[in-house]
């Protein structure tokens, strides 16, 4: 908990644990003489364009000993999503985004990325997989550095987004490990879309520390259909368990909604992080993934993928013509309220914080909604 990886996630309040960490997916990697690791990801079954399903080319990346490598399942608007991190608290997430009819295009992604990085410099630059477009700026108070490297071929985009401490040589890191990027010429095949669910982790009866502490916590930030959403100071670890689970996390706020709501299980059973709710929850709610139909709804929890543990917030409401998902949330906005982009094939964008990238897994929506 001391180091700085650790301490940044703090900060950005984004860490979303009910019980416990727990990778979710399955990577495939090697370690090289050289003592560079070797990710593989296998490809998959990609959107139906034309009538026909879009084949996602599997990949091998290389990057340095020591550091981490997380997979998180394939969904329907991001495939062979891969979370690094290093010793020194760096993180460089990497998706695969493709280009869907009706949906972002390669020139919406980065304008999506610009308004993240209202200050950052655009340019480009050649790798060995291409050429390559590059965004690279810092927000104001956060104390690292972010780049966003978005490489295109054959309607998918590439999207790497590295997040450095200061003072850190961030272009090399991510130019290094983008320039590793290696994909074969025949897309690869893969066993099936979604992964089996993830094993049931173990529970825990005592959490966090408690009483809390910290300036705020408990505090109503805002709130949904009547049901309070709480501040949590900003502290991952500042809670206690509670009916509805650990007091004030992203994952016990949609708890305490759909139970409140429609007399669902307080605590749903299976899931220790915020991810896990795409696999684990309750008989009568419907897992949609990212992109896919029908869309989003109020009162339906979106899934991110991303940090160690995910996040899953609430929508309060969806605006179509603005193109935009308001959400309300425990453990991620000072406000507990954030906007997200949507598209007209149903794809919510990738969320950027300073300290990694979370991209949407997809929404769940009650047969009671």
């Amino acid at each position: 908990m001391r180091t700085l990886l650790v301490q940044l996630v703090t900060a950005a309040f984004l860490a979303c644990s009910l019980l416990g960490a727990r990778q979710v997916g399955a990577s495939s990697h090697s370690v090289s003489p050289s003592n560079q690791q070797h990710f593989t990801y296998e490809g998959g079954s990609g959107p139906i364009v034309g009538g026909r399903p879009v084949r996602i080319p599997s990949y091998t990346l290389s990057f340095p000993s020591g550091w981490t490598a997380q997979q998180w399942p394939d969904t329907l608007a991001g495939y062979g999503q891969l979370a690094l991190r290093s010793p020194g608290g760096g993180a460089i997430d990497l998706v695969l985004l493709p280009l869907r009819r009706h949906g972002p295009t390669f020139s919406n992604l980065i304008e999506h990325d610009r308004a993240f990085l209202p200050n950052g410099v655009q340019d480009a630059v050649t790798l060995p997989f291409g050429k390559a477009i590059r965004l690279s700026g810092a927000r104001s108070g956060a104390g690292v550095t972010n780049q966003i490297l978005y490489l295109q071929r054959h309607g998918l985009v590439y999207r790497f987004f590295s997040a450095q401490p200061l003072g850190a040589n961030e272009g090399k890191v991510l130019a290094a490990l983008a320039g590793s990027l290696q994909v074969p010429s025949a897309p690869g095949a893969h066993p099936g879309l979604f992964p089996p669910p993830p094993a049931q982790p173990p529970s825990i009866s005592a959490c966090c520390h408690c009483p809390a502490m910290g300036p705020g916590w408990g505090t109503v930030l805002t709130q949904l259909d009547g049901i309070p959403v709480f501040s949590n100071a900003g502290n991952v670890d500042n809670g206690c368990n509670g009916k509805t689970g650990t007091l004030y996390q992203c994952v016990e706020l949609v708890q305490r909604y759909y139970t409140l709501r429609w007399g669902y299980p307080a605590i749903w059973g299976g899931v220790g992080a915020a991810a896990d709710m795409r696999a684990h929850h309750p008989a009568g709610i419907e897992f949609v993934p990212n992109g896919g139909s029908p869309g989003p709804r109020e009162g339906d929890a979106v899934v991110f993928y991303g940090g160690y543990f995910g996040h899953v917030a609430l929508v309060r409401r969806v605006d179509r013509r603005g193109g935009v998902v308001d959400v309300v949330e425990e453990n991620w906005s000072p406000s507990g309220t954030a906007r997200l982009t949507i598209y007209a094939d149903n794809t919510i964008a990738v969320r950027d914080s300073a300290y990694g990238s979370y991209a949407v897994a997809g929404w769940l929506h009650s047969s009671l909604n």
